[in-house]
Protein backbone atom coordinates (compact mmCIF):
# COMPACT_ATOMS: atom_id res chain seq x y z
CA UNK A 1 0.00 0.00 0.00
CA UNK A 2 1.17 3.74 -0.66
CA UNK A 3 -0.94 6.71 -1.40
CA UNK A 4 1.64 8.06 -3.84
CA UNK A 5 0.88 4.59 -5.87
CA UNK A 6 -2.37 6.44 -7.58
CA UNK A 7 -0.62 8.52 -9.98
CA UNK A 8 0.90 5.44 -11.31
CA UNK A 9 -2.10 3.31 -11.46
CA UNK A 10 -4.06 6.58 -13.31
CA UNK A 11 -1.16 6.60 -15.95
CA UNK A 12 -1.97 2.89 -16.39
CA UNK A 13 -5.25 3.08 -16.49
CA UNK A 14 -6.28 6.57 -18.22
CA UNK A 15 -2.96 6.72 -20.04
CA UNK A 16 -1.15 10.16 -20.14
CA UNK A 17 -2.70 13.59 -20.01
CA UNK A 18 -2.48 16.73 -19.28
CA UNK A 19 -3.38 16.45 -15.57
CA UNK A 20 -2.40 19.86 -13.31
CA UNK A 21 -2.39 23.04 -14.67
CA UNK A 22 -1.15 25.63 -12.98
CA UNK A 23 -1.89 29.53 -13.15
CA UNK A 24 -0.10 32.33 -11.70
CA UNK A 25 0.30 35.61 -12.84
CA UNK A 26 -2.23 34.88 -15.81
CA UNK A 27 0.92 32.09 -16.96
CA UNK A 28 -0.29 28.85 -17.46
CA UNK A 29 1.75 25.62 -17.06
CA UNK A 30 0.36 22.01 -18.00
CA UNK A 31 1.81 19.68 -16.54
CA UNK A 32 1.45 16.00 -18.12
CA UNK A 33 0.95 13.44 -15.69
CA UNK A 34 3.72 10.89 -17.13
CA UNK A 35 5.78 14.15 -16.29
CA UNK A 36 4.99 14.56 -12.88
CA UNK A 37 5.89 11.55 -12.24
CA UNK A 38 9.05 11.69 -13.73
CA UNK A 39 10.06 14.51 -11.65
CA UNK A 40 8.76 12.94 -8.13
CA UNK A 41 11.21 9.58 -9.07
CA UNK A 42 14.04 12.31 -9.38
CA UNK A 43 12.92 13.66 -6.34
CA UNK A 44 12.42 10.24 -4.03
CA UNK A 45 15.88 9.14 -5.97
CA UNK A 46 17.47 12.55 -4.31
CA UNK A 47 16.37 12.40 -1.30
CA UNK A 48 17.24 8.92 -1.37
CA UNK A 49 21.35 9.85 -2.16
CA UNK A 50 20.75 12.35 0.63
CA UNK A 51 20.16 9.81 3.42
CA UNK A 52 16.69 10.08 3.58
CA UNK A 53 14.97 6.26 4.53
CA UNK A 54 11.67 4.70 4.91
CA UNK A 55 9.78 6.98 8.00
CA UNK A 56 12.43 9.81 7.96
CA UNK A 57 10.44 13.13 7.87
CA UNK A 58 10.82 15.68 5.00
CA UNK A 59 9.94 19.11 5.89
CA UNK A 60 8.45 21.42 3.34
CA UNK A 61 7.23 24.93 3.35
CA UNK A 62 5.91 26.26 -0.22
CA UNK A 63 2.89 28.26 -1.02
CA UNK A 64 0.73 26.96 -3.82
CA UNK A 65 3.49 26.05 -6.37
CA UNK A 66 4.08 24.31 -9.63
CA UNK A 67 6.00 21.64 -8.11
CA UNK A 68 2.98 20.67 -5.29
CA UNK A 69 2.29 17.82 -6.77
CA UNK A 70 5.68 16.28 -7.24
CA UNK A 71 6.69 17.02 -3.45
CA UNK A 72 3.95 15.21 -2.62
CA UNK A 73 4.36 12.20 -4.33
CA UNK A 74 8.04 12.07 -4.29
CA UNK A 75 8.34 11.94 -0.65
CA UNK A 76 5.62 9.78 -0.24
CA UNK A 77 6.30 7.36 -2.65
CA UNK A 78 10.01 6.27 -1.64
CA UNK A 79 8.14 6.02 1.85
CA UNK A 80 9.42 8.80 3.93
CA UNK A 81 6.67 10.87 5.67
CA UNK A 82 5.37 14.35 3.88
CA UNK A 83 5.64 17.43 6.68
CA UNK A 84 3.57 19.97 4.71
CA UNK A 85 4.66 23.81 6.61
CA UNK A 86 1.81 26.38 6.50
CA UNK A 87 4.01 29.37 5.33
CA UNK A 88 1.58 31.94 7.09
CA UNK A 89 3.10 30.45 10.00
CA UNK A 90 5.55 32.99 12.64
CA UNK A 91 9.47 31.57 12.36
CA UNK A 92 9.08 30.67 16.52
CA UNK A 93 5.81 28.15 15.34
CA UNK A 94 8.07 27.14 12.11
CA UNK A 95 10.71 26.66 14.53
CA UNK A 96 8.39 24.62 17.24
CA UNK A 97 7.77 22.00 14.17
CA UNK A 98 10.85 21.90 12.76
CA UNK A 99 12.10 20.48 16.13
CA UNK A 100 9.63 18.69 17.41
CA UNK A 101 9.21 16.69 13.95
CA UNK A 102 13.00 16.57 13.48
CA UNK A 103 12.90 16.50 10.14
CA UNK A 104 16.66 16.20 8.48
CA UNK A 105 15.68 18.02 4.98
CA UNK A 106 13.47 20.44 4.69
CA UNK A 107 12.17 22.27 0.92
CA UNK A 108 11.47 25.68 0.76
CA UNK A 109 10.91 28.48 -1.50
CA UNK A 110 13.41 31.56 -2.11
CA UNK A 111 10.99 33.49 -0.95
CA UNK A 112 10.05 32.18 2.00
CA UNK A 113 14.05 32.27 2.96
CA UNK A 114 13.70 35.30 5.33
CA UNK A 115 11.29 33.66 7.68
CA UNK A 116 12.67 29.84 7.36
CA UNK A 117 16.40 31.70 8.41
CA UNK A 118 14.97 32.81 11.46
CA UNK A 119 13.13 29.67 11.97
CA UNK A 120 16.03 27.94 11.67
CA UNK A 121 18.33 29.65 14.61
CA UNK A 122 19.58 26.81 16.67
CA UNK A 123 18.39 23.57 14.68
CA UNK A 124 20.29 21.01 15.32
CA UNK A 125 17.99 18.39 13.05
CA UNK A 126 17.92 20.08 9.70
CA UNK A 127 21.10 18.73 7.67
CA UNK A 128 20.22 19.87 4.28
CA UNK A 129 17.95 22.74 2.98
CA UNK A 130 16.57 22.73 -0.72
CA UNK A 131 15.69 25.96 -2.17
CA UNK A 132 12.95 26.10 -4.99
CA UNK A 133 13.96 29.25 -7.40
CA UNK A 134 17.37 29.36 -5.57
CA UNK A 135 20.29 29.63 -8.46
CA UNK A 136 24.35 30.54 -7.85
CA UNK A 137 24.85 34.37 -5.82
CA UNK A 138 21.98 34.01 -3.81
CA UNK A 139 22.38 35.02 -0.36
CA UNK A 140 21.93 31.34 0.97
CA UNK A 141 23.36 29.03 3.88
CA UNK A 142 26.05 26.53 2.73
CA UNK A 143 24.03 23.71 3.15
CA UNK A 144 21.49 24.87 0.34
CA UNK A 145 21.04 23.28 -2.59
CA UNK A 146 18.93 24.73 -5.10
CA UNK A 147 15.98 22.56 -5.92
CA UNK A 148 16.35 21.71 -9.94
CA UNK A 149 20.16 20.39 -8.98
CA UNK A 150 18.78 18.26 -6.16
CA UNK A 151 16.17 16.49 -8.77
CA UNK A 152 18.50 16.34 -11.82
CA UNK A 153 19.10 12.89 -11.66
CA UNK A 154 18.04 9.50 -13.46
CA UNK A 155 15.45 8.61 -11.30
CA UNK A 156 16.56 5.29 -10.76
CA UNK A 157 15.91 4.86 -7.08
CA UNK A 158 11.98 6.40 -7.88
CA UNK A 159 10.09 3.51 -7.50
CA UNK A 160 6.81 3.50 -5.69
CA UNK A 161 7.70 1.38 -2.54
CA UNK A 162 5.23 -1.08 -0.97
CA UNK A 163 4.70 -0.52 2.58
CA UNK A 164 2.45 -0.83 5.61
CA UNK A 165 -1.06 0.71 6.06
CA UNK A 166 0.21 1.61 9.16
CA UNK A 167 3.43 3.13 7.75
CA UNK A 168 3.59 7.33 8.49
CA UNK A 169 2.32 8.84 5.25
CA UNK A 170 1.61 12.52 6.60
CA UNK A 171 3.06 14.28 9.46
CA UNK A 172 0.59 17.28 9.57
CA UNK A 173 0.86 19.82 12.62
CA UNK A 174 -2.59 21.45 13.72
CA UNK A 175 -3.18 25.17 12.31
CA UNK A 176 -3.09 25.97 15.95
CA UNK A 177 -6.75 27.45 16.20
CA UNK A 178 -6.84 26.07 19.53
CA UNK A 179 -3.59 25.88 20.81
CA UNK A 180 -0.09 25.52 20.04
CA UNK A 181 0.34 22.93 16.92
CA UNK A 182 0.51 19.30 17.49
CA UNK A 183 1.66 17.09 15.13
CA UNK A 184 -1.13 14.77 13.35
CA UNK A 185 0.18 11.38 12.28
CA UNK A 186 -1.81 9.93 9.36
CA UNK A 187 -0.54 6.51 8.04
CA UNK A 188 -1.08 5.39 4.48
CA UNK A 189 -3.93 2.90 5.82
CA UNK A 190 -5.62 6.31 7.33
CA UNK A 191 -4.97 8.39 4.26
CA UNK A 192 -5.89 5.75 1.68
CA UNK A 193 -9.15 4.17 3.88
CA UNK A 194 -10.52 7.86 4.04
CA UNK A 195 -10.53 8.77 0.59
CA UNK A 196 -12.54 5.78 -0.79
CA UNK A 197 -14.68 6.12 2.10
CA UNK A 198 -15.14 9.63 0.81
CA UNK A 199 -15.96 8.38 -2.94
CA UNK A 200 -19.07 6.20 -1.76
CA UNK A 201 -20.97 9.27 -1.13
CA UNK A 202 -19.26 11.65 -4.09
CA UNK A 203 -18.84 9.61 -6.82
CA UNK A 204 -16.78 11.54 -9.59
CA UNK A 205 -17.03 10.29 -12.60
CA UNK A 206 -13.81 9.21 -14.28
CA UNK A 207 -11.63 11.49 -16.58
CA UNK A 208 -14.65 14.02 -16.90
CA UNK A 209 -14.04 16.06 -13.49
CA UNK A 210 -12.53 19.32 -13.87
CA UNK A 211 -11.02 20.44 -9.89
CA UNK A 212 -9.91 23.92 -9.13
CA UNK A 213 -7.91 24.57 -5.62
CA UNK A 214 -7.35 28.01 -4.46
CA UNK A 215 -7.25 27.10 -0.80
CA UNK A 216 -3.61 26.47 0.55
CA UNK A 217 -2.24 22.88 -0.47
CA UNK A 218 -0.23 22.35 2.39
CA UNK A 219 -3.70 21.62 4.48
CA UNK A 220 -4.74 17.91 4.76
CA UNK A 221 -7.65 19.11 2.53
CA UNK A 222 -5.16 19.88 -0.46
CA UNK A 223 -3.11 16.78 -0.26
CA UNK A 224 -6.51 14.82 -0.34
CA UNK A 225 -7.73 16.69 -3.99
CA UNK A 226 -4.46 16.23 -5.27
CA UNK A 227 -4.96 12.22 -4.77
CA UNK A 228 -8.83 12.04 -5.72
CA UNK A 229 -7.59 13.66 -9.04
CA UNK A 230 -4.92 10.74 -9.84
CA UNK A 231 -7.48 8.43 -8.48
CA UNK A 232 -10.36 9.32 -10.95
CA UNK A 233 -8.58 10.66 -13.86
CA UNK A 234 -9.20 14.19 -13.41
CA UNK A 235 -7.78 17.35 -14.27
CA UNK A 236 -6.15 19.99 -11.28
CA UNK A 237 -6.36 23.31 -11.83
CA UNK A 238 -4.19 25.14 -8.91
CA UNK A 239 -3.56 29.29 -8.11
CA UNK A 240 -1.96 30.56 -5.56
CA UNK A 241 -3.27 33.77 -3.38
CA UNK A 242 -6.90 33.50 -3.42
CA UNK A 243 -8.35 36.34 -6.17
CA UNK A 244 -12.12 35.92 -6.35
CA UNK A 245 -12.59 37.45 -9.15
CA UNK A 246 -9.53 35.12 -10.52
CA UNK A 247 -11.45 32.43 -9.62
CA UNK A 248 -14.97 33.03 -11.17
CA UNK A 249 -12.98 33.71 -14.44
CA UNK A 250 -11.15 30.46 -14.16
CA UNK A 251 -14.45 28.15 -12.64
CA UNK A 252 -16.63 29.78 -16.14
CA UNK A 253 -13.16 29.66 -18.50
CA UNK A 254 -12.52 25.92 -17.32
CA UNK A 255 -16.13 24.58 -16.79
CA UNK A 256 -14.94 23.60 -13.27
CA UNK A 257 -17.29 20.92 -11.73
CA UNK A 258 -15.27 20.24 -8.61
CA UNK A 259 -14.10 22.67 -6.03
CA UNK A 260 -13.83 23.33 -2.44
CA UNK A 261 -14.12 26.86 -0.78
CA UNK A 262 -14.12 28.15 2.65
CA UNK A 263 -16.82 30.50 3.82
CA UNK A 264 -14.88 33.77 3.79
CA UNK A 265 -14.32 32.35 0.00
CA UNK A 266 -17.64 31.91 -0.79
CA UNK A 267 -18.35 35.26 0.93
CA UNK A 268 -16.08 37.48 -1.43
CA UNK A 269 -17.18 35.42 -4.84
CA UNK A 270 -20.69 36.89 -3.87
CA UNK A 271 -19.43 40.33 -3.52
CA UNK A 272 -17.77 40.20 -7.28
CA UNK A 273 -20.24 38.00 -8.70
CA UNK A 274 -21.35 38.98 -12.39
CA UNK A 275 -24.21 36.62 -13.91
CA UNK A 276 -23.43 38.29 -17.62
CA UNK A 277 -20.02 37.05 -17.25
CA UNK A 278 -19.97 34.48 -14.98
CA UNK A 279 -21.38 30.82 -15.10
CA UNK A 280 -20.77 27.85 -12.80
CA UNK A 281 -23.53 25.42 -14.29
CA UNK A 282 -21.03 23.18 -14.52
CA UNK A 283 -19.88 22.61 -11.14
CA UNK A 284 -21.31 19.44 -9.34
CA UNK A 285 -19.85 19.52 -5.99
CA UNK A 286 -18.84 23.29 -4.86
CA UNK A 287 -18.19 22.12 -1.55
CA UNK A 288 -18.14 24.53 2.02
CA UNK A 289 -15.87 23.24 4.60
CA UNK A 290 -13.61 24.13 7.15
CA UNK A 291 -16.17 26.42 9.20
CA UNK A 292 -19.53 26.94 9.69
CA UNK A 293 -21.37 28.71 6.58
CA UNK A 294 -24.48 31.00 7.87
CA UNK A 295 -27.38 29.13 6.89
CA UNK A 296 -28.53 32.74 5.33
CA UNK A 297 -25.42 33.29 3.54
CA UNK A 298 -25.71 29.38 1.77
CA UNK A 299 -29.12 30.19 0.53
CA UNK A 300 -28.43 33.07 -1.03
CA UNK A 301 -25.02 31.95 -2.34
CA UNK A 302 -27.03 29.19 -3.88
CA UNK A 303 -29.58 31.67 -5.42
CA UNK A 304 -27.03 33.87 -7.00
CA UNK A 305 -24.65 31.41 -8.70
CA UNK A 306 -27.43 29.03 -9.45
CA UNK A 307 -26.00 25.80 -7.83
CA UNK A 308 -26.47 23.65 -4.79
CA UNK A 309 -23.52 23.72 -2.30
CA UNK A 310 -22.44 20.75 -0.48
CA UNK A 311 -21.37 20.85 3.06
CA UNK A 312 -18.30 18.70 4.52
CA UNK A 313 -17.29 18.20 7.30
CA UNK A 314 -14.21 16.51 9.01
CA UNK A 315 -10.47 17.05 10.81
CA UNK A 316 -7.02 16.75 10.02
CA UNK A 317 -7.14 13.87 12.96
CA UNK A 318 -9.62 11.89 11.03
CA UNK A 319 -8.15 11.66 7.95
CA UNK A 320 -9.57 14.04 7.30
CA UNK A 321 -13.64 13.37 6.17
CA UNK A 322 -16.31 12.63 8.58
CA UNK A 323 -19.36 13.59 7.23
CA UNK A 324 -20.81 14.67 3.60
CA UNK A 325 -23.59 15.80 2.31
CA UNK A 326 -24.78 13.85 -0.35
CA UNK A 327 -26.37 14.95 -3.90
CA UNK A 328 -29.25 13.11 -3.77
CA UNK A 329 -32.30 12.94 -1.56
CA UNK A 330 -33.76 16.11 0.53
CA UNK A 331 -31.44 19.01 0.57
CA UNK A 332 -31.30 20.47 4.26
CA UNK A 333 -29.34 23.80 4.87
CA UNK A 334 -26.90 23.63 7.87
CA UNK A 335 -26.67 19.57 7.27
CA UNK A 336 -23.24 18.68 6.59
CA UNK A 337 -24.45 15.28 5.52
CA UNK A 338 -24.34 11.59 7.87
CA UNK A 339 -21.03 10.08 8.57
CA UNK A 340 -19.29 8.72 5.81
CA UNK A 341 -19.82 4.68 5.08
CA UNK A 342 -17.89 2.70 7.19
CA UNK A 343 -16.83 5.26 10.32
CA UNK A 344 -19.13 4.96 13.21
CA UNK A 345 -19.88 8.26 14.73
CA UNK A 346 -21.85 9.22 17.92
CA UNK A 347 -22.77 12.46 20.06
CA UNK A 348 -22.19 11.94 23.53
CA UNK A 349 -22.30 14.32 26.94
CA UNK A 350 -19.15 15.09 29.43
CA UNK A 351 -19.78 11.72 30.94
CA UNK A 352 -19.28 9.98 27.25
CA UNK A 353 -22.74 8.76 27.58
CA UNK A 354 -24.42 8.99 24.08
CA UNK A 355 -27.44 11.61 23.79
CA UNK A 356 -31.10 11.57 22.20
CA UNK A 357 -31.33 12.71 18.42
CA UNK A 358 -32.01 15.96 18.52
CA UNK A 359 -29.55 16.53 21.59
CA UNK A 360 -26.09 18.71 21.33
CA UNK A 361 -23.51 16.58 22.10
CA UNK A 362 -19.55 16.33 21.20
CA UNK A 363 -18.91 14.62 18.21
CA UNK A 364 -16.60 11.27 18.54
CA UNK A 365 -15.52 8.67 15.41
CA UNK A 366 -14.25 5.75 14.79
CA UNK A 367 -12.84 4.22 11.50
CA UNK A 368 -10.26 3.18 9.10
CA UNK A 369 -9.00 7.47 8.67
CA UNK A 370 -8.87 7.99 12.17
CA UNK A 371 -5.14 9.37 13.13
CA UNK A 372 -2.64 6.91 15.09
CA UNK A 373 -2.07 9.73 17.59
CA UNK A 374 -0.11 13.18 17.99
CA UNK A 375 3.75 13.05 17.13
CA UNK A 376 5.87 12.77 20.48
CA UNK A 377 2.21 13.86 22.53
CA UNK A 378 1.51 10.58 24.50
CA UNK A 379 -0.74 12.25 26.50
CA UNK A 380 -2.36 14.61 24.30
CA UNK A 381 -2.62 11.31 22.23
CA UNK A 382 -4.54 9.65 25.42
CA UNK A 383 -6.90 12.37 26.00
CA UNK A 384 -8.36 12.42 21.94
CA UNK A 385 -8.00 8.83 21.82
CA UNK A 386 -10.18 6.68 23.78
CA UNK A 387 -10.96 3.07 23.22
CA UNK A 388 -10.41 3.86 19.58
CA UNK A 389 -13.03 6.58 19.65
CA UNK A 390 -11.19 10.35 18.27
CA UNK A 391 -12.72 13.26 20.43
CA UNK A 392 -13.16 15.93 18.02
CA UNK A 393 -13.70 18.37 20.06
CA UNK A 394 -16.32 20.01 17.91
CA UNK A 395 -20.34 20.00 19.19
CA UNK A 396 -23.42 18.73 16.73
CA UNK A 397 -26.54 17.26 16.69
CA UNK A 398 -28.39 14.88 14.11
CA UNK A 399 -31.49 14.65 13.07
CA UNK A 400 -33.87 11.90 12.50
CA UNK A 401 -32.33 10.60 9.80
CA UNK A 402 -29.04 10.26 11.06
CA UNK A 403 -27.56 14.06 9.39
CA UNK A 404 -25.27 15.91 11.39
CA UNK A 405 -25.16 19.50 11.71
CA UNK A 406 -22.26 21.29 13.29
CA UNK A 407 -23.05 23.88 16.91
CA UNK A 408 -19.43 24.75 17.36
CA UNK A 409 -16.65 23.87 19.39
CA UNK A 410 -16.60 22.81 22.49
CA UNK A 411 -14.53 25.10 23.98
CA UNK A 412 -16.24 28.20 22.28
CA UNK A 413 -19.41 27.36 24.45
CA UNK A 414 -20.28 30.89 26.70
CA UNK A 415 -21.02 29.72 30.18
CA UNK A 416 -23.04 32.80 31.37
CA UNK A 417 -24.89 32.15 34.93
CA UNK A 418 -24.23 28.38 34.71
CA UNK A 419 -25.57 28.22 31.65
CA UNK A 420 -24.03 26.82 28.00
CA UNK A 421 -24.63 29.18 25.24
CA UNK A 422 -24.13 28.08 21.48
CA UNK A 423 -22.17 31.17 19.99
CA UNK A 424 -23.59 29.73 16.91
CA UNK A 425 -27.38 30.82 17.22
CA UNK A 426 -26.65 34.63 17.74
CA UNK A 427 -23.87 33.94 14.92
CA UNK A 428 -27.14 32.90 12.55
CA UNK A 429 -29.08 35.70 13.28
CA UNK A 430 -26.37 38.88 12.78
CA UNK A 431 -25.54 36.95 9.49
CA UNK A 432 -28.48 37.44 8.14
CA UNK A 433 -28.61 41.50 8.56
CA UNK A 434 -27.86 42.72 5.23
CA UNK A 435 -24.69 45.19 6.27
CA UNK A 436 -23.26 41.94 8.12
CA UNK A 437 -20.29 40.40 6.30
CA UNK A 438 -18.78 38.03 9.17
CA UNK A 439 -19.64 37.82 12.79
CA UNK A 440 -18.11 35.88 15.38
CA UNK A 441 -19.30 35.31 19.16
CA UNK A 442 -17.25 34.73 22.03
CA UNK A 443 -17.88 34.99 25.75
CA UNK A 444 -16.32 38.20 27.67
CA UNK A 445 -15.94 38.64 31.11
CA UNK A 446 -18.99 39.76 33.17
CA UNK A 447 -18.59 40.45 36.93
CA UNK A 448 -22.51 38.43 37.38
CA UNK A 449 -22.61 36.04 35.08
CA UNK A 450 -18.99 35.02 34.89
CA UNK A 451 -19.14 35.58 31.09
CA UNK A 452 -21.49 37.69 28.89
CA UNK A 453 -22.31 37.38 25.07
CA UNK A 454 -20.96 39.77 23.09
CA UNK A 455 -20.09 39.59 18.90
CA UNK A 456 -17.31 40.83 16.75
CA UNK A 457 -18.48 41.81 13.34
CA UNK A 458 -17.10 42.74 10.21
CA UNK A 459 -19.25 45.06 7.76
CA UNK A 460 -19.54 44.33 4.04
CA UNK A 461 -17.72 47.19 2.01
CA UNK A 462 -19.84 49.85 1.85
CA UNK A 463 -22.48 49.08 4.68
CA UNK A 464 -22.66 50.83 7.58
CA UNK A 465 -24.55 50.40 10.84
CA UNK A 466 -24.24 51.26 14.86
CA UNK A 467 -23.57 48.83 17.65
CA UNK A 468 -27.47 50.18 18.74
CA UNK A 469 -28.74 48.82 15.20
CA UNK A 470 -27.27 45.66 15.42
CA UNK A 471 -27.86 45.03 19.20
CA UNK A 472 -31.87 45.76 18.46
CA UNK A 473 -32.15 43.60 15.72
CA UNK A 474 -29.94 40.66 17.87
CA UNK A 475 -33.11 41.24 20.50
CA UNK A 476 -35.51 40.89 18.16
CA UNK A 477 -34.49 37.66 17.24
CA UNK A 478 -33.42 36.34 20.01
CA UNK A 479 -33.80 35.68 23.57
CA UNK A 480 -32.59 38.40 25.70
CA UNK A 481 -30.23 36.31 27.52
CA UNK A 482 -28.65 34.47 24.70
CA UNK A 483 -28.60 37.54 22.63
CA UNK A 484 -25.26 39.81 22.59
CA UNK A 485 -24.85 42.80 25.11
CA UNK A 486 -21.79 44.28 23.11
CA UNK A 487 -21.05 44.59 19.45
CA UNK A 488 -17.55 45.05 18.60
CA UNK A 489 -16.41 46.07 14.96
CA UNK A 490 -13.44 44.99 13.44
CA UNK A 491 -11.88 45.36 10.12
CA UNK A 492 -11.01 41.79 9.59
CA UNK A 493 -11.07 38.46 11.40
CA UNK A 494 -8.00 37.08 12.19
CA UNK A 495 -7.64 33.40 10.39
CA UNK A 496 -5.50 30.61 9.61
CA UNK A 497 -4.04 29.75 6.57
CA UNK A 498 -7.05 27.60 5.84
CA UNK A 499 -9.67 30.47 6.42
CA UNK A 500 -11.07 29.20 9.91
CA UNK A 501 -11.65 31.73 12.12
CA UNK A 502 -9.09 32.03 15.07
CA UNK A 503 -12.19 32.33 17.63
CA UNK A 504 -9.08 32.72 20.63
CA UNK A 505 -7.15 35.80 19.09
CA UNK A 506 -10.63 37.24 18.47
CA UNK A 507 -12.19 37.03 22.52
CA UNK A 508 -8.23 38.53 23.36
CA UNK A 509 -9.15 41.32 21.13
CA UNK A 510 -12.61 41.86 21.91
CA UNK A 511 -11.88 41.12 25.99
CA UNK A 512 -8.70 44.31 25.23
CA UNK A 513 -11.50 46.70 23.96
Amino acid sequence: MNMAAYLIDGIRKFGEYEQFIYIANDKRTILKNTEIDRRARSLATGLQKAGIGKGDIVGVMVGNILEIPELMNGIMRMGAAYLPIIFMLTPKEIRYILEDSQAGILITEKNMWPKMKEALEGNTFVKQIIVIGAGPGDDLPEKFIPYEDFVANDGSQGDVRDLSPDDLGILMYTSGSTGFPKGVMLTHGNLVGNMLQGFKVWPYEERKEVSYACVPMNHIYGCLGYHEACYFGGKLILVPPFDPVKTLEHMTEFKVSVTGLVPTMIILMMMVYKPEQHSLKSMKYCVSAGAPLAEETLLQAQQMFGIKIYHGYGCTEAGPTIARQPREGKFKAGSVGPALPGLEMRLVDDEGREVPRGQVGEIIVKGPGVTKGYWNKPRETAEALRDGWLHTGDLGRLDEDGELFIVGRKKDLIIKGGENIDPGVSENVLAKHPAVMMVATVGIPDAKYGEEVASAVVLKPGQQATEEDLLAYAKEHLHSFVAPKRIFFMPSFPMTGTGKLLKREIKEIVKDK
